[in-house]
């Protein structure tokens, strides 16, 4: 039986706010990734400095405003190196960002990393977006977008629904397993479609997809154990209904990690 819209939005009454902002938000994005070039690179960069800021009002809320320069500089910085192929500075300039980070503040020396980490993930993850598309083409990027976007859905739906046993609670109350089933199943069968519509080789691009699949799920529930571990509910609170752009695009982040590391070692020959 499918589910009941009118009980799923019983259980999530910001379903109908969710909905709205993806309608705006995806078409903007798709159409700025079908453009490519600068239009894209510069979305990146803003998304990257709007993510790094993010994270360090989650990580360290008394944070002299430097942090949050130095954080947002770095991040949107490396996205620029990484879709003008220059993959040096693309690891260098986020790399000195976060140790700029770690002197600054008057965090307790062993909580210094939480700042730094979260610029490394944030830079690499948004840079390595910014790359795919550089170089690898529209519909590399496309890929990507398509098996997260179809895995994250499936996931929030199946677990809004079925619920059942939980799958990490000390990292989310609310991930299950019958969601975490649902976005790796959603974000294959996103996969097939693709290689079905463009004519991709099927077996590398299911491989593809799922290895996207659980990249997306794990940092779903990864951005929720940092959250936890932070003591905050959202990261921020930019998209209705959705909280900040990390709780957004915390699967993506992952998967985009993934995707450049598949593309990297070329170990496929399907989309990427």
């Amino acid at each position: 039986m499918p589910p009941d819209i009118k009980a799923v939005r019983q259980r999530d009454p910001a379903l109908v706010t969710r909905i709205v902002s993806a309608l705006i938000l995806i078409p903007v994005s798709l159409f700025l990734l079908w453009n490519g070039g600068l239009a894209f690179t510069a979305y990146c960069a803003a998304f990257a400095a709007a993510m790094a800021w993010e994270w360090m009002r989650m990580a360290d809320r008394d944070a002299p405003t430097r942090s949050y320069a130095i954080a947002s500089a770095a991040a949107s910085g490396a996205v620029l190196f990484a879709a003008d192929g220059e993959f040096f500075w693309m690891l260098a300039w986020p790399l000195a960002g976060a140790i700029g980070i770690s002197f600054t503040g008057d965090m307790p020396l062993s909580r210094r990393w939480r700042g730094a980490f979260g610029v490394l993930y944030v830079a690499l993850a948004v840079s390595a977006l910014a790359s795919i598309r550089s170089l690898n083409g529209f519909d590399a990027a496309a890929f990507i977008l398509l098996v997260v976007w179809a895995a994250d859905s499936a996931a929030y739906f199946a677990g809004t629904w079925f619920r059942g046993p939980k799958l990490w609670p000390r990292a989310s109350p609310n991930k299950t397993w019958a969601g975490f089933i649902a976005g790796i199943a959603g974000g294959t069968a996103a996969a097939w479609g693709f290689a079905a519509w463009q004519s991709e080789p099927l077996t590398d691009t299911l491989i593809a997809g799922v290895l996207l699949s659980f990249a997306a799920v794990a940092g779903d529930l990864a951005m929720s154990l940092f959250k936890r571990l932070f003591g905050v509910k959202d990261t921020g609170e930019i998209i209705p209904g959705h909280g900040g752009v990390l709780d957004r695009v915390d699967a993506l982040m992952a998967a985009c990690l993934a995707a450049l590391a598949i593309a990297s070692i070329n170990m496929l020959e399907g989309p990427l």
